[in-house]
């Protein structure tokens, strides 16, 4: 009975250790490499599997090593098969490229070598031989394949190819428009599939009839999810551009084309270019009803307004008269308004124009402004009377009349005029009091009429002389300076100061002579005014206005 027993004991033992050696041996990562089939044409694709066997945690890919006369379309594509065989137990992971050939003749790949454990494994390189034209048998379907079955039948479960969908589509915000009136016109690339790789112009679009402003695409496209006859696509908005018609009719916006790239969706489908293109658009543009006075093109949701600034100045100054345009319309072609308040008792000087206009997906807004210096004749209160300006409403079709002013500008009274006063030479040499008391005997025996006539001649003589000093003054004189006012503003009222002086200083004896210098100084002037982001010339303006007393002083 002992014996017995001893005997089954050690059967048990040996077994146990056979089977813990078998188990030790699998444990052993390995390598399998496959090509199959090993003879194919240069119109076939075939199937290279690589299988390693009890692969560890930290497994790498493989690497092929060196292809002659192969390239990789596909893969590679991974799976895990685990098996419970007599008490043993193993586990195997796949990698699956897809291969084709460059030209008939002999073909390899290899060594293939993974990193496993720590352990490099290396497998010898596979050949095959590559033949013309294909050795496989037609499909079903007409295509050509090496395989009588799908080789990944076992990784994945069998579906249907997915269909892919690509279209080429150009929007317009609206196909009815009004002369002036801004449309949108958006080009979208809408696919099935967000798996595009190039898209290049064949036939870019073009806008003839319109005045067409096309905006930038942001660095990096998003699309969006938008649903078309019961369809989901991802749509890109390639080009976007704003429109403006420039006359009436109907209009035809050509056809676009673009190649469009999708990448692979298998390891069979290396990919593909498409070429998509979109239908001849046509619009009809409506001419605008015949246009009132005050009317100088501005179409769309657009309001005018005024203002003067400032409205209260001194004696010789000037102010700014403001006219602007604000809203969403064609406000990148609007001209300057027909009318603007104004009076008699101003000069007012032509318009500088500034704009604030943005253009973006939602159409053309914001703000078209005029200024316009006007120059009072007088002093008081000064009205510059209202006007009507249009602007026509694609909304309603009609012509939409704003009054805008009067605007009232109050000018101090002038400076008063200061008196002359004479003093009389002091008696300092000899003699000067005895002719001074003979003179005065002699002429106490004048007539005195002759006294009456000799202080009228005296007064005119004196009164002239007053009033020429005081003109030539009053000519010469420059407005003042005020603390807050900018190199700019300053430029632009000595520009006027020079204006006033050169209408009365041309007609004179010297005017020929001076006309060179104050052309130069009115561009110098205008320099400052206008210079690109109106940088500090403080110190300039000071020269200028020194240059134009010298001037002035001349004639």
């Amino acid at each position: 009975m002992t014996i017995r027993l001893r005997s089954a004991l050690g059967i048990l033992v040996s077994g146990i250790l056979a089977a813990a050696a078998v188990q030790a041996a699998a444990s052993e990562p390995g390598l399998e490499v496959h090509l199959q089939p090993t003879r194919f044409g240069v119109d076939d694709l075939v199937q290279l599997t690589i299988r390693v066997t009890e692969p560890p945690s930290d497994l790498q890919a493989p690497k092929l090593g060196e292809l002659s006369n192969l390239e990789i379309v596909g893969g590679p594509s991974t799976g895990s098969e685990f098996s419970f065989v007599n008490g043993v137990a193993s586990r195997s992971q796949t990698f699956t490229f897809v291969l084709r050939a460059r030209r008939p003749g002999p073909a390899s790949v290899g060594p293939v070598t993974v990193g496993a454990g720590g352990k490099e494994l290396r497998a010898d390189p596979v050949s095959a031989e590559v033949v013309e034209g294909s050795v496989a048998p037609p499909s079903r379907r007409g295509r050509r394949s090496p395989f009588t079955s799908d080789p990944f039948a076992d990784l994945v479960p069998r579906r249907a190819p997915p269909q892919i969908e690509v279209a080429l589509r150009h929007d317009l915000s609206t196909r009815k428009a009004v002369v002036g009136q801004p449309l949108v016109a958006t080009v979208y690339l809408d696919s099935t599939v967000n798996s595009l790789y190039d898209f290049n112009w064949r036939t870019a679009p073009s806008y003839p009839g319109f005045w067409a402003q096309r905006l930038d695409n942001p660095d990096q496209v998003t699309p969006e999810m938008v649903e078309i006859e019961g369809t989901r696509f991802f749509r890109y908005r390639v080009l976007q551009s704003v429109l403006v018609p420039l006359k009436g009719g109907s209009f035809e916006i050509p056809a676009v084309e673009a190649t469009i790239g999708v990448r692979s969706t298998g390891f069979f489908d290396s990919g593909q270019l498409v070429e998509r293109s979109t239908p001849v658009r046509t619009i009809e543009v409506a001419a605008r009803p015949p246009a009132p006075d005050g009317f100088s093109g501005a179409v769309g949701d657009l309001h005018y307004s005024a203002s003067i600034e400032p409205a209260v100045i001194e004696y010789g100054q000037s102010a700014v008269m403001t006219i602007e345009l604000k809203g969403r319309g064609n406000l990148p072609l609007v001209e300057a308004p027909t009318r603007f308040p104004s009076t008699d008792d101003c000069e007012i000087y032509p318009p500088e124009e500034a704009s604030h206009v943005q253009v973006d997906e939602t159409g053309i807004h914001g703000s078209r402004t005029w200024q316009m210096t006007v120059v009072p004749r007088g002093s008081g209160p000064i009205e510059l009377g209202s006007v009507d300006l249009s602007v026509f409403d694609p909304a309603t079709g009609r012509y939409a009349s704003q009054t805008i002013g009067p605007l009232v500008l109050t000018v101090g009274a002038p400076p008063p005029t200061p008196t002359p006063v004479v003093t009389p030479a002091p008696a300092d040499r000899p003699g000067v009091e005895q002719t001074a008391a003979e003179g005065r005997d002699a002429a106490a025996g004048l007539p005195p009429w002759l006294w009456i006539v000799g202080a009228l001649v005296l007064g005119v003589g004196a009164g002239a002389s007053a009033t020429w000093v005081l003109g030539r003054r009053a000519r010469i004189a420059l407005p003042p300076r005020r603390s807050d006012q900018s190199p700019a503003d300053r430029a632009r009222e000595l520009q006027l100061t020079l204006e006033r002086w050169w209408l009365d200083a041309r007609s004179k004896s010297r005017g020929a002579a001076l006309e060179q210098e104050m052309q130069e100084l009115r561009r110098d002037l205008e320099t400052v005014r206008f210079a690109p982001g109106r940088a500090d010339h403080s110190h300039t303006v000071e020269d200028l206005e020194s240059r134009l007393k010298r001037l002035m002083r001349r004639a």
